[in-house]
């Protein structure tokens, strides 16, 4: 065409052309509609990302092809139905149990819905299921007791028996028998006390097994599961953020480039009617170069050449144009899948979220639920401390008073022998101020005397030891129980109390034997006194049937009434003086009901 524009204007030339035009008019439209560039089918995702300033990489992102993996939930879920009421403990778990197993199956249809792995949100349950599944197969505290209650039981059994045959015994009076069984009782007792002992130890022991170890390791799981569920959430929001900030960067992109491509399609219309327009124009005033062809022949080339650029300008605007509009497209084929990526991330993080939320939840929840059941057990083995407690207080006070009961025989026993020792050195000293050879009986009956006193006085000093070191093992029960508020009277007040009755009883019938003595004496003076009055009378009578018998010559011969009753006054001892006949006698002694020597009978096997 710039050729034809170049040479002489002619008809034929004209007709040339006239035809070109037309065969470029058909090429140019053929140009605009075949035009194309789908051999670009592939865009360039990496460009794309930059230019739409996109920080997370396409392999963070959620994939629509990618599937859920929910086997390791699944797993959680068996594990809770197959430990679902095994155990010792599992009636205190069933409601949690229960709740777990809803819950799990909640997880478990979140977990389908999208598109993620629960192995990771397994792992954070799993040291919940191996704890819980430990708790609930725990033996009960009190069975560790059985045992050593069955002891205390036996042991008590025996005591009874033995205060059976001590009662029987000194109902007999055998009371060295009745001595040994309260031996063997305090024996009994001390064995119960140890017994008791060792349910302490027991208790604690049990404590750390039952309580201190798994409350421990419950607070160590529930740190552990909400610093791993904090991690989980925090990774989770993380990558919500990133998307949704990665999401709004590429609307914001989208609604840039949206307004670019409404712009330039505007533009790309308004070009191409302007440049119909010229050319239609271009046309017309071309036609009216060839009737003025002789008078615009520079006229006609510059216009061609004006259409040649023209045309130039066009195909190249359409190429910009129709590469434009396929880049354009390709940019919203690349914003709708990214957007549909990073949706579905954010769909997949918010059901993350409350995965996690739940899994907290149902975590926390069986977390607070053992350690509810651990703070029973602890209350439990403080309801059973207590009541050994008070067991131990039961069996201390038998025992100390069993103790202290000998130990109050025993000295009342030396306070009899320091009488007998006493007595035994009066007659000693009486009977060697005259040479008498029983002074050395009396010598050692004192001497054996004692020897059993220093017995006793050792055996009262071993009573008195073991009482005082029951008392000290008594101190940790005593501040318990005065802890837990329980109201008791302490042995020792006790025993003192017993002591102090036994003491007045003691004292009363002292009282009541000396009244009874004093009565034994009056009425042996008045005894004496009609006694000698009955003699009086009797020898009266016989005096005067004797004057009647002999007649008035044998009165003088007879003593007078006076004389005889003065002679039998004579003879009568004093009430108060104790005559005694014989040698080695000892006047002014006080008699006793056992004879001379105060109740102490020489040479005794036993005092």
């Amino acid at each position: 065409m710039q050729k034809l524009h170049q040479q002489t204007f002619a008809q034929k030339q004209r007709a040339e052309v006239v035809r070109n035009l037309q065969k470029a008019g058909e090429l140019l439209q053929g140009f605009e509609e075949g035009i194309n560039f789908t051999q670009l089918k592939k865009f360039n995702v990496a460009k794309y990302m930059i230019d739409c300033n996109q920080e997370m990489g396409i392999r963070e992102l959620t994939k629509p092809d990618d599937t859920f993996n929910s086997v390791d939930m699944q797993r959680v879920l068996e594990t809770l139905k197959g430990s679902r009421g095994e155990g010792q403990n599992a009636a205190a778990f069933d409601s949690y149990m229960q709740m777990a197993l809803e819950q799990t199956e909640k997880i478990i249809g979140l977990f389908s819905q999208s598109k993620l792995d629960s192995l990771e949100w397994a792992k954070v349950i799993d040291p919940l299921l191996v704890l819980l599944r430990d708790v609930m197969h725990q033996t009960p505290p009190k069975a560790a007791l059985v045992e050593a209650e069955e002891d205390v039981k036996r042991m008590k059994f025996n005591i009874e028996e033995c205060s059976q045959a001590q009662a029987q015994a000194i109902a007999d009076g055998e009371m060295k028998e009745a001595e040994t069984f309260y031996y063997k009782k305090i024996e009994m007792q001390e064995t119960i006390s140890d017994l008791v002992k060792k349910k302490f130890e027991l208790i604690d022991k049990e404590e750390v097994t039952a309580f201190k170890i798994p409350i421990k390791r419950v607070h160590e799981t529930h740190n552990k599961a909400n610093i791993d569920i904090s991690n989980i959430l925090k990774k989770k929001e993380r990558l919500r953020k990133r998307a949704e900030d990665d999401l709004g960067r590429l609307l914001n992109e989208l609604e840039k480039v949206n307004l670019e491509d409404y712009n330039a399609t505007k533009h790309y219309v308004d070009d191409k009617e302007k440049s119909s327009f010229l050319l239609k124009e271009n046309m017309q005033q071309q036609e009216a170069c060839w009737k003025k062809i002789e008078e615009m022949e520079k006229e006609l080339m510059r216009l061609g050449q004006a259409r040649f650029d023209e045309v130039k300008r066009r195909t190249k605007l359409f190429e910009r144009e129709e590469k434009r509009r396929v880049e354009y497209q390709h940019f919203l084929d690349f914003c709708n899948q990214h957007k549909q990526l990073l949706e579905l991330t954010i769909t997949n993080c918010e059901t993350a979220e409350e995965i996690t939320d739940t899994l907290d939840a149902l975590i926390s929840s069986g977390c607070n639920t053992i350690e509810r059941r651990l703070r029973e057990i602890e209350k439990e083995m403080e309801e059973e401390r207590l009541a050994t407690h008070d067991e131990y207080f039961q069996s201390f006070r038998k025992m100390y008073l069993t103790i202290g009961d000998l130990q109050y025989k025993k000295e009342r026993h030396i306070e009899e022998l320091e009488k007998k020792i006493q007595t035994a050195h009066i007659q000693q000293e009486f009977y060697m101020e005259t040479f008498n050879p029983k002074a050395k009986e009396w010598s050692n009956q004192k001497k054996e005397l004692q020897g059993i006193k220093q017995d006793m006085e050792n055996q009262v000093g071993t009573l008195r030891g073991k009482g005082m070191q029951y008392v000290e093992w008594f101190q940790p029960s005593e501040k318990a129980l005065i802890e837990a508020g329980r109201e008791f009277k302490h042995p020792v007040e006790e025993l003192k109390e017993i002591n102090e009755t036994r003491q007045n009883k003691l004292i009363e019938y002292h009282e009541l034997m000396t009244r009874q003595d004093d009565d034994e004496a009056e009425y042996a003076q008045e005894l004496a006194e009609i006694e000698k009055l009955r003699s009086l009378v009797q020898y009266n009578q016989e005096n005067q049937v004797r004057q009647i018998t002999m007649g008035p010559g044998s009165a003088s011969t007879t003593p007078s009434y006076k004389h005889l009753a003065g002679s039998l006054s004579m003879e009568e001892p004093a009430p108060s003086s104790v005559v005694h006949s014989g040698p080695g006698s000892l006047s002014g002694l006080p008699r006793s009901p056992n004879g001379p020597g105060g109740g102490v009978r020489p040479p005794a096997n036993e005092p």
